[in-house]
């Protein structure tokens, strides 16, 4: 049986390029013109992966041989078995990635699909500040970021997609000899709502980089 392989962000690109055909099976009549755009949706997903087993490019060929929007929504419907989880936690677990925050807002962890998250996020108003959760390396590290309030709309550094976003300035383990009071932050801005953030985001490669940097 093949493996789960398809993470959250593969799964977005997925659904992408599934809404994509659904909306060209609506405008588009010529056949051959069809056939080519769900092609390129399959080697799009395809593109997604650094690399795929033959079992697993089996899953997504699927996707190049719908003939209707059901179709599409059966395809996308049939990848979820092979989808692979976020780590599932609990709040102690949590807790331990943020070892100096006793009196941290904690989310509702019972709430959370970790099947669609490709990192864990959430606010914490009272402390204005934005926590993160990520799997790097096959290690859960996590990050906290100082916030200042906004209802500001721009690009987030994560999903790339036009949000309500907020700065957040993440400090850094750089040091300068010279100078030991000496620290380096790295501002970014971020989707307020880093459930729907979760829900856009399709290439984790800004995400890890920012990661790499802050830890």
């Amino acid at each position: 049986m093949t493996e789960p392989f398809i993470r959250n962000h593969h799964l977005n690109v997925i659904k992408n390029q599934g809404r994509y055909i659904q909306h060209c099976f609506r405008d588009v009549e010529d056949s051959n013109v069809m056939q080519a755009v769900k092609g390129q949706a399959a080697d799009h997903v395809k593109d997604a992966f650094s690399a795929l087993k033959e079992e697993e490019a089996a899953v997504i060929e699927p996707i190049s041989e719908v003939t209707t929007s059901i179709g599409v929504e059966a395809f996308i419907g049939s990848v979820y078995p092979y989808v692979q989880p976020f780590p599932s936690l609990d709040k102690e677990q949590v807790r331990q990635l943020f070892p100096h925050h006793k009196k941290m807002q904690l989310p509702d962890l019972e709430a959370v699909d970790f099947s669609q998250r490709t990192y864990l996020g959430w606010n914490d108003p009272g402390h204005r500040k934005k926590f993160i959760v990520y799997e790097l390396d096959g290690k859960l590290i996590g990050l906290e970021g100082r916030y200042t309030p906004s209802k500001k709309r721009d690009y987030c550094f994560f999903c790339q997609e036009l949000m309500p976003v907020t700065l957040v300035s993440f400090e850094t383990n750089d040091t300068d000899e010279g100078n030991p009071e000496f620290y380096r932050a790295i501002g970014q801005h971020i989707c307020i709502d880093s459930g729907q953030c979760n829900k856009n985001i399709t290439d984790v490669s800004r995400l890890e980089h920012f990661v790499r940097r802050v830890v």
